[in-house]
């Protein structure tokens, strides 16, 4: 099988609160121009180290024609890798980095989130609606900021799985529902025999997914 070229990846800084911030940028290859889409690709709790998914996952999205970041957002409060405690203590610090990195990309941006990456995902579209195109979220809860009611958010993919005992599957049906209380669509793919963590060969087949969608969001690239 022949694999395609790897993207380019260049990386700069930006100051939060005056702390540095590494986004890591994937460009779109096998094209003769630029993008006209990005996607802010979010990781997990475990970073985006050289050997997390997330990685394979920006390749992907740069093969299909989008410009890819890749913020490091744990920068911001000087982790690598966050638990649980530091989720609910640094959850707003996270977020507000990323509204930086966000109003830095002028045009339609596509959301697309890693369980932690998903819900700071959900976080920045809820503030901002109609600034972004699209959301894909895989393994994501529902943070606490977004409240019990009608989420107005842009059209959305959360991939899951069924036994994922850190976060259950009621979260996408929960989100599914308050998308459509708006007037918003959700769509939610369980996958039955996986947990939080993908196995290698669910992850490509998310991936794949998410890319399809981004491509329907937003039209020829």
């Amino acid at each position: 099988m022949t694999h395609p070229p790897h993207p380019v990846v260049t990386r700069d800084t930006i100051l939060c609160e005056g702390r540095p911030v590494t986004i890591e940028r994937f460009a779109p290859h096998g094209k003769d121009a630029p993008a006209t889409a990005t996607v802010i690709l979010l990781h997990d709790a475990e970073g985006p180290g050289s050997d997390r998914p997330v990685r394979a996952e920006a390749a992907a999205l740069a093969d299909a024609g989008f410009a890819v970041l890749l913020p490091h957002y744990l920068d911001r409060t000087g982790e690598a890798r966050v638990g649980f405690s530091g989720i609910s203590r640094h959850f707003g610090a996270w977020r507000d980095a990323l509204e930086t990195v966000r109003a830095q990309v002028p045009g339609p941006v596509a959301l697309v989130g890693r369980s932690l990456g998903g819900a700071l995902a959900l976080a920045l579209a809820a503030r901002a609606p109609g600034a972004n195109a699209a959301l894909v979220l895989r393994a994501t809860f529902l943070p606490p900021e977004l409240g019990t009611g009608p989420l107005a958010l842009p059209p959305a993919l959360a991939l899951h799985g069924a036994r994922d005992a850190l976060v259950g599957p009621s979260h996408p049906e929960t989100l599914r529902l308050r998308m459509e209380e708006a007037g918003g669509t959700c769509r939610v793919h369980l996958y039955p025999d996986q947990g939080h963590a993908f196995d290698p060969a669910t992850d490509a087949d998310a991936t794949a997914r998410g890319v399809g969608f981004l491509k329907r969001a937003f039209g020829p690239i």
